[in-house]
């Protein structure tokens, strides 16, 4: 090795496959703090992908602006400090942003859909603002309209995210959940979980992840990696995200702010920059997209949830969202689950042991005796495998120990050095190092003492040393870089092969619930020491009444007969009675206890252990009511106090305060079932009531019903007025039908605007009477919001619960559908479920195809075929010729099903066309239409000679198209794009839809025409006024309806309609299209009337143009 590298002073760091020799390692006694000095919050920049504005909010001028203003809007950053928004906002925009600034309001209000119009184009913005030192920052990252058209089936997955979370029986299932539920929904190449220990170092618990990459899980990261100030901005803010590691830092134009005078910080900002000592550590682990969600438990940061992506990723701010939610939902989960089985069983174990030992101390006289014949209980108690039992001058040793001589010096060192109730170590000769060659005995050493001046240790547990590996992500030791100047740089190390660090001199860890039976059993014992006040009289008397005096725990002593002799300080404070006042009261006048529900009056445990001779103890329930009326939620347990011949003498009481716990418990088991903005049961406490009910029915054969309302017109009120108004409509609408919903009945709030009513023995009729009453009471309702009055509906859906009905599932779909179906039918209705109901089946069958066509888009299962359209000027015979290589065709839709099965167009149109599908369908026709023919234009140009193709392709448009004002936009820049000439493309729409807006419609073919597209009306005879609005049209061409052309042989009506139609076409210089040629008895007759083209089964049947 160079003589210019530092080695590392851990000689027990070994690495699996050689280091690079070109790094350089830190040894420990390098103090480096370039990191913890690093300005992280305030870096003067920020990443690329979205745009920053720091604001006066008084005067909503703009500070500060990030210098990539150009790139986005065209305007420079220099040219926008000191203007006002409104040269971006208009100003509905901007009072939107100001509605969102109120208390309380802002974290509800991200993010905010802005639309900023810059020399007539218009760009669509996720904003997100927030306050930090006076100033103002707006965050603007780049949208589009189609940004929350999937929201129903991601909201959807979230919610089964979260269940799977809560529901977790075990903390490894729990974070084994995260993972995948997090890279389930953001896609992510990697994602871990990364738990901290108390020295800060940081390990991989659990982790999902593509196959063909390398597993972490295990691996080890030393505190180093992650500085103090990024630990306390992690605390601070919950998600942060890296775009792409290979991003160029965009300055913010000016450095200091005109408020503060300072540089901007950006603790909370999305788009902030990170730290190139960052960047530089996510190159050398090969990452290009990343983020990271913090964890927080008990207010200090507990991990991270890292997700790790090898190319560039950008995660929208829905997703994010819900990462950060699932987030946070663990953290609340980790209060319960962590530990959990541990403490289960170390919770069963004390209670064993100590149950032993103290009926054995009851029975035996001295303790020590009471705990060597307890012996093997004493170790497993903390699973130790040796044991100092000292009272007095009397030691005794347990299994495996040092000598009795160490033993002494070891006793003289903790008197010495340590003061504590408890104290342990799992290193005991970093502490002590005279104790390094006893390491095979004790290396770890847990000790509790029974004085009160924590003087001396009575009881003491040892465990020997085990040698551990550690497997870390490359060495833990940071490099150190040489800067030309001589000094000495933190770097980032630039390699994470495995490497192992033996540990020695250390045992086992001794667990938190291991700790907390060692103090338990360090208050028994303090309470059976007063049990031997009578034998060794000055030495236990003292014992005892400084045990008293001491303890955190309120103690009350009394005589055999039940009348009170003492009370300790905690014990005047909870009864609010003095010892003075209380000595030679009954017990039952100072210690007067009810059962906290019932208010039933409780016996005292002192009774009890009077009455059996026993230890006794109160549940939970038991409340202690004080002098001044004072009430708290106690545990309590008494035990007898016996002379030396066995004769109960007096009770001694211990009682505790559990009144805050018990609150938190019920305050966290509350909000684990209600809904924080209106205060309902949410929908899993719904569904639990609903899974009761079912059972009742099908056990007791009950009669039950639910109720599934969704409001109307919610969307607009939100919209209109914001999120503040839609949350004050929601606790307005829970309050009125709280007040009309019986309280044996069960009111929730399912989500969003959906609520639900549980209806208890009640029949299917009487719950479509309550359904409608509701429904009326709502449309009765008037909401007041500022200014403006709006009336609201309700769709209700209501299904029966009876003994017949099969789970939860089917319950809750059948109400959706029914309060779908009630809303699709007019709105504000009511709908009762029925099994043979076609119009449910019917729906069914739409919303399937709703969640099939997005998810057909993604995959590339539509496909495209064509129907040759040909001349009719030619025989018979020449025009099935030219079928073959038709000239004019029409392009048609498929899709395939996932077991490749050819879906025709109108199993699936209806359904796209319900739920605002066919605008994606269209743009992904015209996108694939218009590359299959760049590349026949590309293969035609290269080749000598001509490709045989269409000339004309004939593209079917929906009304959802036609209704979009950007969609002209979007065709313009196809055919820039595609470079396609545009006389190759005719558009179609049907005359029902160019009837139904015909302003809109006219508008839309002169745009494309003046580009030199062709039109062509289809299904032309089919509406009532064809010929009234035909001269309004300017189309080229018109396609007489199929259901007239395939009967006109046998129907003179038919035949007489589709002359007239030609006719008409002829006098206004449009050319006539039949469908539905089936037979040359169909073409020979259309060819004698004199229609120019036809298309149909007859002529060619639709051939594959693109498939999947």
């Amino acid at each position: 090795m160079n003589s210019w590298i530092l080695t590392s002073k851990l000689d027990s760091f070994k690495p699996i496959s050689p280091m690079n020799n070109r790094e350089l390692v830190m040894p420990q006694d390098v103090d480096l703090t370039n990191c913890d000095r690093e300005s992280i919050h305030t870096p003067g920049s920020i990443q690329p992908h979205g745009i920053l504005l720091a604001l006066d909010e008084s005067k909503f001028t703009i500070l500060q602006a990030s210098k990539n203003t150009l790139d986005f809007l065209g305007l420079r950053a220099e040219y926008l400090i000191d203007k006002s928004l409104e040269i971006l906002l208009d100003r509905h925009q901007i009072q939107l942003l100001k509605n969102c600034l109120r208390p309380d309001n802002l974290h509800l209000s991200n993010p905010l859909k802005l639309f900023i119009n810059i020399k007539d184009k218009e760009m669509v913005f996720d904003s997100i603002v927030h306050r930090n030192q006076g100033v103002l920052i707006l965050e603007l990252e780049p949208t589009t309209y189609e940004s929350n058209l999937s929201f129903l089936s991601f909201y959807n997955l979230v919610r089964t995210s979260a269940f799977k979370i809560q529901t977790a029986e075990t903390f490894q299932e729990l974070i084994e959940f995260v993972v995948k539920e997090i890279r389930q929904i953001s896609n992510f190449d990697r994602v871990m979980v990364y738990q901290f220990d108390a020295d800060a170092n940081g390990a991989v618990i659990a982790e999902d992840k593509a196959e063909y990459l390398e597993s972490f899980l295990g691996l080890h990261y030393p505190a180093s990696d992650i500085p103090q100030q990024a630990r306390q901005l992690y605390y601070a803010n919950w998600l942060r995200i890296i775009v792409d590691v290979n991003y160029q830092p965009v300055e913010i134009i000016s450095s200091h702010n005109a408020i503060r005078n300072q540089p901007l910080d950006l603790s909370f900002s999305v788009l902030r920059s990170v730290s190139p000592i960052h960047i530089e550590y996510l190159k050398n682990m090969g990452v290009r997209g990343s983020m990271s969600i913090s964890l927080i438990k008990e207010k200090r940061l507990w991990g991270l949830i890292a997700c790790h992506h090898y190319s560039p990723k950008h995660v929208p701010y829905d997703v994010r969202k819900a990462c950060e939610f699932l987030g946070q939902l663990m953290s609340v989960e980790l209060v319960y689950k962590e530990e959990q089985e541990d403490r289960e069983y170390y919770r069963d174990k004390l209670k064993a042991i100590k149950n032993n030992l103290v009926n054995n101390i009851f029975q035996e006289k001295p303790i020590v005796e009471s705990l060597l014949k307890e012996e093997f209980s004493l170790l497993d108690l903390v699973k130790a495998q040796g044991a100092v039992v000292s009272l007095g001058d009397e030691i005794n040793l347990i299994g495996k120990t040092p000598s009795l001589e160490a033993v002494h010096s070891l006793i003289t060192w903790l008197e010495s050095y340590c003061h504590q109730d408890v104290f342990y170590t799992d290193s005991l000769s970093k502490l002590y190092p005279e104790f390094e060659s006893l390491k095979d005995v004790v290396s770890g050493l847990l000790a509790i003492s029974l004085s009160p001046t924590q003087s001396s240790y009575q009881v003491i547990w040892f465990r020997p040393e085990v040698i551990q590996t550690v497997n870390w992500a490359g060495n833990p030791n940071k490099p150190v870089e040489i800067q030309p100047d001589g000094s000495l740089s933190l770097s980032p190390r630039k390699s994470f092969q495995l490497w192992q660090e033996t540990v020695r001199l250390k045992s086992l860890p001794w667990k938190t619930q291991e700790i907390e039976a060692a103090l338990e059993l360090r208050n028994a014992l303090m309470l059976a020491a007063l049990e031997f006040s009578q034998k060794e009289l000055r030495q236990s008397k003292e014992l005892a009444q400084v045990t008293l005096q001491s303890i955190g725990e309120a103690v009350i002593t009394t005589n055999a007969s039940g009348y009170i002799e003492s009370l300790n300080p905690v014990a005047e404070h909870l009864t609010g009675w003095s010892a003075q006042q209380a000595k030679g009261l009954p017990l039952k006048d100072v210690f007067h206890i009810v059962n906290s529900k019932t208010r039933v009056l409780l016996n005292s445990p002192v009774n009890q252990v009077l009455q059996q001779g026993y230890v006794a103890s109160l549940g939970n329930q038991t409340m202690l009511i004080a002098a001044d009326g004072s009430e708290r939620i106690i545990n309590s347990s008494a035990a007898p106090i016996r002379n030396k011949d066995g004769i109960i003498i007096g009770v001694v009481l211990v009682f505790r305060d559990i009144t805050k716990e018990r609150s938190l418990a019920n305050q966290l088991s509350w909000q684990t079932r209600h809904d924080a903005l209106t205060g309902l049961v949410n929908r899993r406490e719904f569904e639990s009531c609903v899974e009761q009910a079912l059972t009742l029915a099908k056990n007791l054969s009950g009669q039950y019903a639910l109720c599934y309302l969704d409001l109307d017109q919610f969307k607009i009120i939100n919209d209109t007025c914001g999120h503040a108004a839609g949350d004050e409509l929601l606790r307005q609408i829970s309050t009125l039908l709280q007040n009309q919903v019986r309280h044996q009945n069960t009111l929730g709030r399912l989500g969003g605007d959906e609520f639900g009513v549980l209806l208890y023995q009640c029949s299917l009729a009487q719950a479509q009477e309550i359904a409608e009453y509701l429904c009326q009471l709502i449309q009765d309702f008037r909401f007041i919001w500022a200014d403006k009055t709006f009336t609201l509906g309700v769709s209700i859906g209501v299904v029966e619960i009876d003994a017949k009905t099969s789970d939860i599932g089917s319950i809750l779909s059948a109400a959706d559908a029914a309060c779908y179906l009630a809303k699709n039918q007019g709105r504000n209705r009511v709908h009762i479920y029925q099994a043979d109901d076609s119009e449910l089946i019917r729906q069914r069958g739409e919303m399937y195809w709703a969640t099939q066509i997005p998810q057909a888009l993604e995959e590339n299962r539509f496909c495209l075929y064509y129907q040759p359209i040909v001349a009719l000027n030619q025989s018979t015979e020449v025009i099935h010729r030219l079928s073959i290589n038709p000239k004019h065709c029409e392009v048609l839709l498929r899709l395939r099903d996932a077991s490749g099965q050819c879906i025709p167009p109108m199993a699936f149109i209806p359904a796209a066309e319900r739920y605002n599908l066919m605008g994606r369908i269209d743009r992904w026709v015209i996108r694939t239409i218009f590359s299959h023919l760049q590349q026949y234009l590309r293969l035609q140009s290269e080749s000598k000679q001509t490709l045989q193709a269409c000339g004309v392709y004939a593209v079917n448009l929906s009304g959802a198209s036609i209704n979009d004002d950007q969609f002209v936009k979007f065709l313009y820049e196809q055919f820039a794009t595609y470079q396609i000439p545009p006389s190759m493309i005719c558009f179609e729409i049907t005359e029902t839809l160019a009837i139904a807006n015909l302003n809109k419609a006219v508008q839309f073919i002169r745009s494309l025409k003046a580009l030199g597209c062709y039109f062509s009306l289809d299904d032309f005879g089919s509406g009532m006024s064809s010929f009234a609005y035909l001269q309004n049209l300017p189309v080229d061409y018109i396609k007489i309806d199929g259901g007239f052309v395939k009967e006109m042989m046998d129907n003179p009506i038919a035949q007489e309609i589709v002359e007239a139609i030609h006719r008409i076409g002829n006098v206004m210089q449009v050319k006539t299209i039949a469908e539905f040629v089936e037979n040359d008895l169909i073409l020979e007759k259309l060819k004698t009337i004199g229609v120019n083209y036809a298309q149909g089964y007859g002529i060619a049947q639709p051939r594959p143009l693109i498939l999947p």
